[in-house]
């Protein structure tokens, strides 16, 4: 009875990260990462939970970002250079940040993570800064090896694709028109969530007390039962903005991941 209600949990938890991702153009590792978090905890495996919770995310996201960039490619929107320069960067980052996030102590990585939800409310509410369009960058290898490194930091500690930031940052301090911007985006990720779940399994391998059905840290049983989900309901999310008006949804997420985020460190407080 247990096992299936993990299931009904994760099915409804891809639902949902689908739907938020085509409707807002984000990646769902802001959702997947606190929902497998509660559950992994709920269920005895907190010591590992934050660090099987990110990896899982990424797993789940790579295939999602793969497809993505399929598609994108048939548009012509991807430029291959500043994407390989982003994505050479990011698996950089993504090492260090995995590696960061098993060598830090568990309370300070959910405690970094649930601050992480609360920029992510604040950035989805103002992230059309005017201001920020009196700056510029201009495109170079420095500049896409530093962002790619900053981004994969961000994907190895919390499990995110780095589109949600990527992606606003190359049409604002970049210049980038948002078509090109996604497009690159989308193909960085792919290197990006490869290197990230690289690590985490590299660096689960030999670790016990882990959830069943898990290769290093990445959890294969989460993982499909979660793209299963997410990938179809991504195109209703899409459907759905294009009819609900976007400032009630934008509030409406931005209260979750502060919920999400409270959530979090309701847990923390547990095992303190």
């Amino acid at each position: 009875e247990l096992f299936i209600q993990v299931i009904i949990i994760l099915l409804i938890c891809g639902i949902v990260a689908g739907f938020l991702a085509g409707l807002f153009g984000i990646g769902g590792g802001v959702v997947m990462v606190p929902v497998m978090f509660i559950l992994l905890t709920d269920l005895g495996y907190e010591e590992h939970a934050m660090a099987m919770s990110v990896a899982t995310s990424a797993a789940v996201i790579l295939p999602t970002a793969l497809v993505g960039t399929i598609k994108m490619n048939r548009g012509s929107n991807i430029s291959y250079w500043p994407a390989v320069i982003l994505g050479a960067g990011g698996i950089i980052g993504s090492v260090i940040g995995s590696t960061i996030s098993v060598i830090i102590p568990k309370e300070i990585h959910i405690a970094a993570f649930s601050g992480f939800l609360i920029f992510m409310a604040i950035w989805m509410g103002i992230k059309h800064w005017s201001y920020l369009d009196r700056y510029h960058l201009s495109e170079s290898t420095t500049v896409f090896i530093i962002l790619g490194i900053l981004v994969g930091i961000g994907a190895g500690l919390f499990g995110i694709g780095g589109g949600v930031i990527l992606t606003p940052v190359l049409t604002s301090l970049v210049g980038m028109n948002i078509h090109r911007s996604i497009g690159i985006s989308l193909t960085a990720m792919v290197f990006i969530a490869s290197g990230t779940v690289l690590s985490y399994i590299l660096l689960g391998t030999g670790i016990q007390d882990l959830f069943p059905f898990s290769i290093g840290y990445v959890n294969i049983l989460f993982m499909v039962l979660l793209v299963c989900t997410s990938i179809p309901a991504v195109r209703l999310g899409v459907r759905t903005g294009q009819k609900t008006s976007e400032k009630n949804l934008l509030l409406l997420f931005i209260a979750m991941l502060i919920i999400l985020a409270v959530r979090m460190l309701f847990s923390l407080f547990q095992f303190t």
